[in-house]
């Protein structure tokens, strides 16, 4: 439960249903995919190995299968 008064920053849509099939396929509960990530996120940052200043790396999509056409 939250408390009162404490932030809590809004996550865009998109961020959300990314978590969502990343959930889904790794079969675990949204918030612990959130907090794992998190606790990931802010050791490396601790770390010094991360720049909050670059822009964000590529987004990952997935890839489509090619049909084979019978030569």
């Amino acid at each position: 439960m939250a408390q009162r008064g404490l932030y809590q920053p809004q996550i865009t849509d998109e961020h959300i249903r990314q978590l969502y099939q990343w959930a889904k396929r790794l079969q675990m509960p949204m918030t612990r995919l959130v907090n794992a990530l998190l606790a990931h996120g802010l050791a490396r940052l601790e770390q010094g190995v991360e720049n909050v200043n670059d822009p964000p790396a590529q987004t990952y999509r997935r890839r489509t299968r090619q049909r084979k056409e019978n030569a």
